[in-house]
């Protein structure tokens, strides 16, 4: 039977209707699925711009600037509940004055700041996580041993008279009965001045900071007598956590949780510099390698200037090198604190150190 016109008309009319009904359902539910995305993402940028923040001080040009930027390029920060805030300082000084002021919350610094301000009544306490490395480097052509024998010779120090490996080699000359200063004439320098000299031949030997050490052996310069070595003459057996990040010791307790996680992110930094070579790739404008041999020198000296555990062997080298550089640095270095003091400290980082390890 034929259906009448009237009839297919309404069968017309029908089938346009669902599809209007249809194309806005559809719609709808595209608009909705978008919305949500666009919720999702909103909430989540609010609930990271919303997350406590850490003002670190860092020195402008300082190799820790390396492991701020993997925290930031993988998140380490944001996974662990925070957002790091990186200012960087040109000198030490100003980063300790940055701290005392309250523009920053941590910054790296050496322990015997912490001592000294500790004498001062005031509250800073240090994590630890870099030992005394580095020593006395030479040309391939002399040893240390063989410029002890020599009278009038140079040794570039870059941190000047209270630099802990220049103490640590007068402390380490004096237990071997050697006039240190009558081999030697100190000739103190900016880093990249003392590389100079030495590459120029108008030193004889040099302390200097560990990545100007490395481009020193990129050059083939000798490490002739290794801090290491210095310290098992003065009876010393486990590593010298030397720096370490220092804050407010009040500031710290109050957010226990905040700092931990803090100092997780810098350890998983420190793994991803020390197990993935293509890290070092990404960051090789902040190296400032000068050529292929000291970018190379750099990412394999990098994993010696790390602490590997911290332990009370390590607090009693500490104290053992304590007493030591009280003698050879006096006032200047020490203040006047002469004594250690393992106050300095945070209380929870041998916990934290434990379960790193």
């Amino acid at each position: 039977m034929k259906l009448s016109i009237c009839k297919l008309v309404s069968m017309a009319r029908l089938v346009c209707l669902l599809c209007i009904l249809g194309s806005g359902l559809w719609t709808s539910s595209v608009l909705a699925m978008t919305f949500n995305a666009n919720s999702a993402k909103n909430s989540a940028q609010g609930s990271i711009s919303d997350l406590p923040i850490i003002r670190v001080g860092v020195l402008q040009f300082g190799t820790i600037n390396w492991e701020m930027d993997t925290i930031i390029h993988h998140q380490l920060d944001t996974q662990r509940g925070f957002r790091l805030a990186v200012h960087p300082f040109a000198s030490k000084n100003a980063s300790a004055v940055a701290l005392q002021s309250g523009a920053v919350d941590v910054i790296m610094t050496d322990l015997f700041w912490v001592s000294r301000q500790r004498g001062q009544g005031k509250p800073y306490v240090i994590m630890p996580t870099t030992k005394a490395s580095g020593g006395v480097y030479t040309n391939e052509k002399q040893s240390f041993t063989q410029l002890l024998q020599q009278n009038d010779n140079s040794i570039g120090v870059a941190g000047g008279s209270v630099d802990k490996n220049w103490l640590l080699l007068q402390a380490y000359a004096k237990q071997q009965e050697l006039d240190l200063l009558a081999h030697f004439t100190p000739k103190f320098a900016a880093p990249p001045l003392l590389n100079r000299f030495m590459m120029n031949n108008e030193l004889d030997a040099s302390i200097n900071f560990w990545h100007y050490n490395a481009r020193l052996d990129a050059a083939g310069f000798t490490l002739t007598l290794p801090v290491t070595t210095m310290l098992r003459s003065l009876k010393i057996h486990a590593d010298v956590p030397l720096l370490g990040w220092v804050f407010d010791e009040e500031w710290g307790n109050k957010r226990k949780q905040l700092v931990t996680e803090f100092f997780k992110a810098s350890f998983a930094a420190k793994t991803i510099l020390q197990t993935q070579p293509q890290e070092w790739l990404r960051i090789r404008n902040l190296t400032k390698a000068e050529n292929e041999q000291v970018f190379t020198s750099l990412q394999a000296n990098y994993p010696d200037t790390l602490l590997t555990q911290f332990t009370i062997r390590e607090i009693a080298a500490t104290q053992q090198l304590f007493a030591v550089f009280a003698e050879v640095g006096g006032q200047e270095l020490m203040g006047t604190t002469t004594k250690f003091n393992a106050d300095i400290y945070w209380s929870d980082a041998l916990r934290i150190w434990q379960s790193q390890q």
